[in-house]
């Protein structure tokens, strides 16, 4: 396995470890996730990784988004199964209509790229709602798993790098994550500091 690959599978089981980590988390009642930014998050990043896989054309680049997807998917589920969410609000429509546009501007205009970059605003927006919950309460949200997916996309962007063929375009994906997750993480240590 080549060094680019196996930092690719390195980055996807730090992903599969912060989801680990944040699920046992809701479980036990120590997270409380907005379910609006989850919600965004299981349908937007459906439409991310095929939207991804198609404008890189790289299948080690896209295993990161094609497994991120299907945690956050299986992290949505557990949220409503458990019913440990916090609830939704009228702001956090937009994403989710970002995300309907991102899927017509594909489909319309066959642009998987123009569909990705679209996408990771809509990513970024579906943050908000959580930013918001762990500023008002700290005790939604635990840092540890947020710190770990940022360091996921962090290995993920590095492997885009080592793969690197003149598309920008691929890298906006992994920065975007990085420094949203790491926000997310960094806002709840320092809230969590507060409080304590």
């Amino acid at each position: 396995m080549r060094s680019d690959e196996l930092l690719a599978v390195l980055a996807s089981l730090l992903n599969i470890v912060g989801f680990v980590v944040y699920n046992k988390q809701i479980f036990t009642g120590k997270n409380t996730p907005n379910i609006t930014s989850w919600g965004i998050w299981a349908f937007v990043t459906v439409l991310n990784f095929l939207s991804y896989k198609t404008m890189s054309d790289d299948w080690v680049k896209s295993i990161f988004p094609t497994i991120s997807s299907l945690m956050c998917i299986l992290t949505f589920l557990v949220a409503l199964a458990t019913g440990k969410f916090v609830r939704v609000n009228r702001y956090d429509a937009i994403p989710l209509a970002l995300g309907i546009m991102a899927s017509l501007v594909w489909w319309w205009f066959e642009s998987a790229t123009y569909a990705n970059l679209l996408l990771q605003l809509a990513i970024a927006i579906g943050f908000v709602p959580t930013f918001r919950s762990v500023w008002v309460s700290p005790k939604n949200e635990k840092p540890l798993a947020w710190f770990i997916w940022g360091i996921g996309f962090g290995f993920g962007g590095i492997v885009v790098l080592m793969r690197w063929n003149d598309q920008y375009q691929d890298v906006v994906y992994y920065a975007d994550c990085f420094v949203l997750h790491l926000a997310v993480g960094v806002t709840a240590l320092r809230k969590t500091k507060e409080a304590g």
